[in-house]
């Protein structure tokens, strides 16, 4: 953390522990009923129940609350992490013209790169700041916390991106506590669990995994490939039957493969992720809500066609290249990409599965704006 940052901290942290000394009347330290969590990070936290005034130090965990409080998700929030606007527009677009009031939430920087503000928080007092995992190395050495818990805000940390295979559970159940929704957590626990389960049920044996090239963000970056190791997107992959051959080269969760080993790799299966970034760079696959399915065929084309060697790669020509939304990889729907991917790796095995109808379930029963556009695309042939 810099000098300058950890300095107003400490500031922070004294005037916090004055406001205690002398029982200063605000909503954030009113008495209120509480129940003990333990969040991700094995962490013993005192939950007030019934918060109303809840800060989310990760955007796209706005996912998970639109599907626990679809009425509105913002109604208990007094600020957020920024990436969801900057990043999915088209989900931004679609719920702040449902829910206008979004627009005027104070907005925070990423705390596990040091940019989240302090001062801003404390002054909005929350009653619980809910913080992804990845943002507790940057945070737990420093003094922010100490401040926020003087101030008599409660602060929980989920993850749905680091290990969801085993995170995704324990973290709707705790974001179910914060936000008086436990009986939707568990109702999206047991969607997931049953959507799982139909697809380990129906893996041939023996199984014979697809090699797979998995590539995050393709085309928003100017060098192939970025790619994912054996957590998140690529578990997706080993539960939907294949194999992820970057997971046998990367230790962490995300990295970059040279693309002569990609190519000397010469994979079964290609899926490439994309999203609403068209903005940010026009050769990357665009999918979600705002995309038609030919836009996707036709930029990974321009993708595949651009790059040596890629025209005549296994996958390419046996029709067996793909799209994902990209988006995925942070939701608690990463289950309905599970089934997706099971589909392309295993056809006849999963061919009763649809998880088409069961993103569209999701949507229609469970999240505040409708299905529309497109989350995942075959390329077909080459032209």
């Amino acid at each position: 953390m810099p000098a300058s940052l950890r300095s107003r901290c400490r500031r922070l942290l004294l005037l916090g522990l004055c406001l205690v000394a002398v029982s200063v009347a605000v909503p954030a330290q009113a008495a209120t009923a509480t129940v003990e969590v333990t969040d991700l990070a094995g962490r013993q936290v005192s939950l007030p129940r019934d918060a109303q005034r809840v800060i989310l130090g990760e955007g796209r965990l706005l996912y998970a609350l639109a599907a626990l409080q679809a009425e509105d998700p913002f109604a208990s929030l007094v600020g957020w992490r920024d990436e969801l606007i900057r990043f999915d527009k088209d989900v931004w677009r679609r719920l702040v013209e449902r829910f206008p009031h979004a627009e005027s939430l104070a907005r925070f920087g990423k705390a596990a790169n040091g940019e989240f503000d302090l001062e801003l928080a404390l002054s909005l007092r929350p009653e619980v700041i809910v913080f992804d995992l990845g943002a507790w190395p940057a945070l737990q050495d420093g003094p922010a916390l100490a401040a926020l818990e003087a101030a008599g805000t409660a602060v929980v940390f989920v993850d749905f991106l680091t290990q969801p295979d085993r995170h995704m559970e324990p973290s709707l159940r705790l974001l179910g506590r914060v936000f008086g929704a436990e009986a939707r957590a568990e109702a999206l626990i047991a969607l997931r669990r049953e959507s799982l389960e139909a697809v380990a049920a129906r893996l041939p044996e023996p199984l014979e995994r697809p090699r797979v090239l998995l590539e995050t963000a393709a085309g928003l970056h100017p060098d192939c490939c970025r790619s994912v190791g054996d957590d998140n997107l690529g578990r997706v992959v080993r539960l939907a039957g294949g194999h992820n051959l970057a997971a046998d080269r990367l230790p962490g969760l995300f990295g970059q493969l040279h693309p002569e080993w990609v190519l000397a790799q010469d994979p079964d299966v290609i899926i490439m992720t994309g999203g609403d970034w068209q903005a940010l760079r026009a050769s990357a696959v665009p999918l979600g809500y705002d995309t038609a399915a030919a836009e996707s065929r036709g930029a990974m084309r321009d993708l595949v066609a651009a790059r040596p060697g890629w025209p005549a790669l296994t996958a390419v020509a046996a029709g067996r290249a793909h799209a994902l939304w990209h988006q995925f990889y942070n939701t608690p729907f990463q289950f309905v990409a599970v089934q997706r991917v099971a589909k392309w790796l295993h056809p006849e095995a999963m061919a009763d599965l649809d998880p088409e109808g069961l993103w569209r379930a999701i949507h229609a029963d469970r999240l505040p704006y409708p299905l529309e556009g497109t989350f995942w695309a075959d390329m077909g042939a080459m032209p």
